[in-house]
């Protein structure tokens, strides 16, 4: 298998959700310092070089507006990261997208190129790791069931995705893992990905004071 990220041959909608409450950091963590950038610029730098279009995610605009990026709130309030998946696909001009956190500054382009080239006739294609092998390349998981932990923000999803979604939001069950007993998901093994993210930095998220520690090593 090739390291060389593969030709995009269709338009692709780049979506960040920056809908979390930050409770853990004490402060909107999408605007921390990393470096020279904030936290979200780097997300930001890393979607753009895998999209032609990229939709912020956030019911507190005003908090972003210096990004310059067109922003939507959610459509369906307090519905989660699968209210916000929802929202971004609804807006999204194209009909794939990659869905990500505004917190996960080591996305990694390769990888990212990779998930949209296999998605195919799929719904949606999201990576899994070993729920009981997490170490740095888990920290934070997505969702996890017994054998795997989905990585749904370091995802591509279809606008055909729309209506199962839809459905699953009148419904009180809000996991978006749960997307997976109802649509056509691929999902792609440990053994697939490292090719394209050798140490699963793609999936590292910043949620606590001591997660924002480990990126400023990781940087």
């Amino acid at each position: 298998m090739s390291l060389n990220a593969p030709k995009r041959t269709l338009p692709v909608t780049g979506i960040i959700l920056a809908g979390g409450k930050s409770r853990r950091m004490g402060q909107n963590k999408a605007l921390l310092p990393l470096g020279e950038d904030s936290l979200i610029a780097h997300v930001i730098r890393r979607m753009r070089r895998v999209t032609d279009e990229l939709l912020l995610i956030t019911n507190a605009p005003a908090e972003y507006t210096h990004l310059g990026l067109p922003m939507h709130s959610d459509i369906i309030p307090d519905a989660g990261a699968l209210g916000g998946i929802y929202t971004g696909l609804t807006y999204a001009s194209h009909d794939v997208a990659v869905c990500v956190a505004c917190d996960s500054p080591f996305l990694q382009p390769k990888l990212l190129s990779y998930l949209i080239s296999i998605l195919g006739e799929y719904d949606a294609v999201m990576p899994y790791t070993e729920s009981r092998n997490r170490g740095i390349e888990v920290t934070n998981p997505s969702h996890s069931t017994d054998q795997m932990t989905l990585q749904t923000l370091c995802a591509v999803y279809a606008k055909r995705c729309l209506p199962v979604i839809e459905q699953m939001l009148n419904e009180p069950d809000l996991r978006v893992h749960a997307l997976r007993e109802r649509a056509n998901i691929l999902t792609l093994a440990p053994e697939i990905w490292k090719t394209y993210d050798a140490k699963g930095y793609s999936f590292f998220n910043i949620n606590t004071p001591e997660d924002f520690e480990k990126a400023q090593t990781i940087l």
